[in-house]
Parts: C-alpha cells; sequence; structure tokens
C-alpha cells in the first residue's frame, strides 16, 4: 500500500515556558499564534500511550505558530516530567536541529545578536558540493533548542 506525502505540516516543540516560547518565535520569526489549546483533560493512558509521554504528565497548554509561509511551529509545556534535563546535543542519536529559509542570513544573524540570542559562529557560507549557495547560521532557542536560518537561490544539487 502506497500513501501520498504532501510534506511536512509542523514541528511540535516541548518547552519549559510557553509563553517565553511564544515570545522567542514572535521576536525572531515575525511568527502568529494561529490557535491555543490550554490544558488537556486526558487520563495518564493518554498520555502513555498516544503521545509517549511519561503516564504522570499533563499538557499544560499548547499553542500553533505561523512562522512565515513554511511549516507550523506546535509548542506545548507539559507537567510531571524533568524539566532541568538539557536538550541533547546535534551530535547525538535523538538531538536535532530545526532550519527556517529566510532572505538574508546576514540580517537575520544580527537580528538574533541584537536579541541577545546565544548565536554560533557564522554567518556560514558553502562554496562546493551539493549544498554550494547555501548560507546558513546556528543559534540556540532559550530553553537549548538548536535552531538555523538559512538562506540562499539555488543549492547545488538543484
Amino acid at each position: 500500500m502506497v500513501f501520498k506525502t504532501f510534506g511536512m505540516h509542523h514541528i511540535g516543540i516541548t518547552v519549559p515556558d510557553i509563553e517565553e516560547g511564544i515570545a522567542f518565535f514572535q521576536a525572531v520569526f515575525g511568527a502568529v499564534d494561529v490557535f491555543r489549546t490550554g490544558a488537556f483533560d486526558v487520563d495518564e493512558a493518554f498520555m502513555e500511550r498516544k503521545l509517549g509521554a511519561l503516564r504522570t504528565s499533563s499538557i499544560k497548554d499548547l499553542v500553533f505558530l505561523k512562522c512565515g509561509a513554511g511549516t507550523s511551529v506546535e509548542l506545548f509545556e507539559y507537567s510531571g516530567d524533568d524539566h532541568d534535563v538539557e536538550p541533547l546535543r546535534s551530535s547525538e542519536v535523538g538531538g536535532i536541529h530545526v532550519c527556517f529559509e529566510v532572505d538574508d542570513v546576514h540580517l537575520a544573524t544580527a537580528r538574533l545578536l541584537a536579541l541577545g540570542v546565544d548565536v554560533l559562529e557564522g554567518p556560514n557560507h558553502v562554496e562546493h558540493g551539493p549544498l554550494a549557495g547555501f548560507t546558513w547560521i546556528y543559534f540556540r532557542a532559550p530553553w537549548g533548542l538548536m535552531l538555523e536560518v538559512a538562506s540562499f537561490d539555488k543549492l547545488g544539487y538543484e
């Protein structure tokens, strides 16, 4: 059986504080709050079997954010689980980063720095190979999630 994939709809991100998460994505990406659910009224079996969360966890709030014309960002705030753990590094199994395409990485970097965001070295430009033409920089959200902004006209593999 074959099904058709249309693309990526949203990326779900658990944050320690939903208001901080919303403010961050609004400040950095001009995100628009599309809808918000508030707390979920579900039982422990739902949390464990349908969401893969601890049975003792609960969803305090959920918000959908539109960040430009692409994939939406879904923020969750849970209670009942350890919020003091460090996010996985990019090099660890399960570690992730989320990349947003922007028109100008240099302007985006200046904006990130002006906002006091933890920005890694760059912007970086790829001259050769399948990613030729790709300009990018990594940065961290206040809770440690690794993010990236990138710009390009055409990539080497296209």
